[in-house]
């Protein structure tokens, strides 16, 4: 059991939070890891286990969409369980079921570990914010340890692409999901010596299972549709179904957190201004970086022609920027505030996205680095700045609750951000191989599985054996990429314009937050 942080353990008190904090960040650096780390893997996926563009879209959206599902689930077993219960039970399947992904022979068998890894995802995350704000109370403390878990958060998401090349030059694509299995274990033991044991926020036990089930099943119906379009069409009836039967799933959950006793999600919390604003804003970049990594690791090894070593190495200016971002994040807040920092990092990632959008199939890898190193520096300044504008407007009893929502509805974005980007990629690329005389002479099946997987295709056509179909296959695929990030500028465009007419100058104090009407208002945090 973790300890009662009033006994001796031989470490210095204050010292022994900042060592918390590493641990904390750790797991959640892992979690956040596990969003990217299979970007690069996705063509060796595609070869082995002979997994068609729809497959790979879900392997990687498997473990998003259970992961966002659950974290309003978790935010409720924070303050029910208690924030270290919670942590320890997180890490614990993660661990688990990452090596059951590491052991899988098949796609099945992969996408379903990797939904029972989201799970585990899940649990840990909003304890580690939970954690933090119990460890560090005072305001310069709070900033930097709230920094330093979204250096944690973005540095987790930019190493996955370098460590999954390494390991695949290497192993073979099961080590990009083994390598957790320590790292939860380091995690775990850090937990049992380190974390401090804090009283759950509320007594009882009934968990929101009939939300929580609403909530995914509309999740997945929506991402479904999404994946599923450019293959079925648009406008084809199981697309209309899905689609429309999630949005409906969707709204019943929303009215069912309207009328639960214990709703996972709190309503009342976006009548804080500054809460649903930063947890919005956060969502839609996060879709954009998680649309914009999917598609550029595989640009880099089907376009440019990297190894999957070469193209998580050629991802790593982007974590050395985010980390740039994250230090100015602490210097940003204090001499121009919230509002300020987020428009800026707002507009570098637009100005980010607008540059890689223009990407075409004789660019260099050097001409499409500053838009890259664009979007990491501004998600590292943009992240911390959310975070803390989502944190601050909660009162503590509502911190599991309100991080969870901040972190599901992250989560939502980036599942989204994968599927639309992919889909927008994926219908424009078919489009474009559709009308290509080229690959119209190649007959069946040879042409289906060019429309299926652009991996596939991409392997038919090495070996010098077919250059025109090579040089079309290039062509749809850029085709689609500039598509795809196109989409994603202008929506965080519209995002920063939402920030400078809706954020408020000065943001409402927690304990002056009307966060729910038939509450009492929090007490100011000792």
């Amino acid at each position: 059991m973790p300890l009662n942080p009033t006994q001796h353990t031989g470490i210095n008190p204050d010292r022994r939070r900042w060592i918390a904090l590493i641990v904390l960040s750790l797991a959640l650096f892992m979690a956040s890891m596990d969003n990217t780390i299979l970007n690069v893997a996705l063509p060796t996926l595609g070869r082995e286990l002979g997994a068609t563009t729809d497959e790979l879209q879900w392997t990687v959206d498997a473990y998003q969409v259970t992961y966002a599902g659950f974290l309003l689930v978790a935010g409720g077993l924070v303050d029910r369980w208690g924030r270290t219960r919670t942590f320890v039970a997180g890490v614990a399947v993660f661990g688990l079921c990452s090596l059951a992904a590491g052991l899988s022979t098949n796609t099945t068998m992969l996408i379903l570990a990797r939904g029972l890894t989201g799970i585990g995802a899940a649990l840990l995350t909003p304890s580690t914010l939970a954690l933090i704000s119990v460890l560090f109370r005072r305001p310069g403390e709070r900033t930097t340890a709230f920094a330093i878990w979204s250096g944690a958060n973005s540095a987790g998401a930019a190493v996955g692409p370098l460590l999954s090349g390494g390991l695949l030059a290497h192993f073979s694509w099961g080590s990009i999901f083994l390598i957790n299995v320590p790292v939860a274990a380091l995690c775990l033991v850090g937990a049992v010596f380190l974390l401090p044991r804090v009283r759950a926020e509320r007594d009882e036990d009934h968990i929101d299972w009939p939300g929580t089930g609403l909530s995914i099943a509309g999740l997945c119906a929506v991402c479904w549709a999404v994946i599923s379009a450019p293959g079925l069409g648009l406008f084809s009836a199981p697309i209309i179904f899905a689609f429309l039967g999630g949005i409906a799933l969707l709204v019943g959950f929303v009215w069912w957190q309207h009328h639960a006793s214990a709703p996972l999600l709190r309503l009342s919390l976006f009548r804080s201004r500054p809460f649903a604003v930063s947890v919005a804003v956060s969502g839609l970049v996060t879709a954009g970086g998680a649309g914009a990594l999917f598609v550029l690791t595989q640009f880099l090894q089907f376009v440019l022609q990297f190894t999957p070593w070469q193209s998580g190495l050629s991802i790593m200016p982007v974590a050395a920027m985010m980390l740039v971002g994250a230090i100015l994040a602490p210097i940003s807040l204090k001499r121009i505030g919230i509002k300020r920092a987020v428009i800026a990092g707002l507009i570098c990632v637009a100005l980010g996205f607008t540059l890689l959008s223009l990407t075409h199939v004789g660019m260099t890898y050097l001409q499409m680095l500053p838009g890259a190193m664009f979007f990491g520096l501004g998600a590292g300044l943009l992240m911390p700045a959310a975070t803390q504008a989502v944190m601050d407007s909660l009162p503590s009893e509502s911190e599991g609750a309100g991080s969870a929502t901040n972190s599901a509805l992250m989560q939502v974005g980036s599942a989204m951000g994968v599927a639309i980007t992919g889909s927008l990629l994926a219908w424009r690329y078919r489009e474009v191989m559709s009308a290509d005389a080229a690959v119209r002479g190649l007959g069946e099946p040879l042409h289906s599985d060019i429309l299926a997987s652009v991996g596939r295709a991409f392997d038919l056509s090495s070996g010098g054996a077919h250059p025109d179909i090579l040089a079309a296959l290039k062509r749809g695929f850029v085709s689609g990429m500039q598509v795809g990030l196109g989409a994603s500028a202008a929506v965080v465009v519209l995002a920063t314009i939402a920030v400078a007419i809706f954020f408020p100058r000065h943001p409402v104090a927690p304990d002056e937050a009307e966060i729910e009407d038939s509450e009492p208002k929090a007490s100011p945090a000792p």
